[in-house]
C-alpha cells in the first residue's frame, strides 16, 4: 500500500524494485541520462551496474554523489534518490548505494523524460520571419513539462521561444512557448554543439495529456525492446 503526501504518492522499495530492473541515471551537473540495472537488492543497499556513455566509457561519479534513478515497470514510473558509497569491479564494474526509505510514484503530470530524436524548428521572437529567425535542430529528450534540444548554436538561459515539433500523435504540430534553462556546449566531430534544456510555458492541459500519453506509449516501446 502506497502512502499519500503533498509531495505524491511513495511506496516501499522492496514492493517495486526487483533485480535486473532497467533504471534510467541522473547524475548532478549533467544533462544526459544514463542506462543502469538493478544487480543486486540487499536489507540496506543496493548494487547498481555503472552505466557506460555514448563512447562505452564508464560514467564517472565519486563517492558521496547523489544519483537520481526513475524506471517504467510496464505499468507506472517511478523515481527514488540513492548516493553511492563505493565503485567496485565484481563481474562487472558496480556502485554500491545506500537503500532508499521509500520509492516516488510519478503521477501523470511529473513527467519523466523520454531520450527521442525528432526534427524541430526554434523560433526567436521578435525577429522578422527569414532564415535567421528559424533555427533547425532535433530533440534529445522530451516530457511533459519540458524538452532538450540539440542546436548547432547556443541560446540565452532565461530567453523565451518557441519550439515546434510535428507528427504528434494526437496533436499533429505541436506548437509551444519555452523559457530557456539550461544550455550545455559540447564537441562533436570537431564541431560544436549545444544541448538546450527548456521548459514548457502555459500549455493547453488537454494538449499536455496528449502529449504525455504519446510519452508513455514511447516508454513503453522501450520498455519492451529493452525485455526482446
Amino acid at each position: 500500500m502506497g502512502l499519500s503526501t503533498a509531495q505524491g504518492v511513495f511506496v516501499r522499495p522492496d514492493s517495486v524494485l526487483k533485480q535486473g530492473q532497467r533504471l534510467e541515471i541522473s547524475l548532478p551537473d549533467d544533462d544526459g541520462t544514463f542506462v543502469s540495472t538493478v544487480e543486486e537488492i540487499g536489507d540496506g543497499n543496493l548494487v547498481l551496474a555503472v552505466p557506460f556513455d555514448e563512447d562505452r566509457c564508464p560514467v564517472m561519479a565519486s563517492t558521496d554523489t547523489n544519483v537520481i534513478c526513475s524506471f517504467f515497470d510496464g505499468y507506472s514510473h517511478y523515481k527514488f534518490d540513492v548516493e553511492i558509497l563505493r565503485k567496485v569491479r565484481e563481474n562487472i564494474l558496480v556502485w554500491h548505494t545506500d537503500k532508499p526509505e521509500k520509492v516516488q510514484k510519478i503521477q501523470k503530470r511529473e513527467f519523466v523524460r523520454v531520450k527521442t530524436s525528432q526534427p524541430l524548428v526554434v523560433r526567436l521572437p521578435h525577429v522578422e520571419e527569414t532564415s535567421e529567425s528559424m533555427l533547425f535542430g532535433n530533440s534529445v529528450d522530451l516530457s511533459g513539462g519540458g524538452i532538450c534540444i540539440l542546436l548547432d548554436r547556443p541560446l540565452e538561459i532565461g530567453s523565451s521561444v518557441s519550439v515546434e515539433l510535428d507528427n504528434i500523435p494526437g496533436i499533429g504540430l505541436f506548437n509551444v512557448a519555452v523559457t530557456v534553462v539550461r544550455c550545455v556546449e559540447f564537441e562533436e566531430k570537431g564541431n560544436k554543439e549545444y544541448h538546450v534544456g527548456a521548459k514548457f510555458d502555459h500549455i493547453n492541459p488537454k494538449i499536455q495529456d496528449k502529449l504525455v500519453n504519446y510519452i508513455f506509449d514511447l516508454q513503453r516501446k522501450s520498455s519492451h525492446n529493452v525485455k526482446h
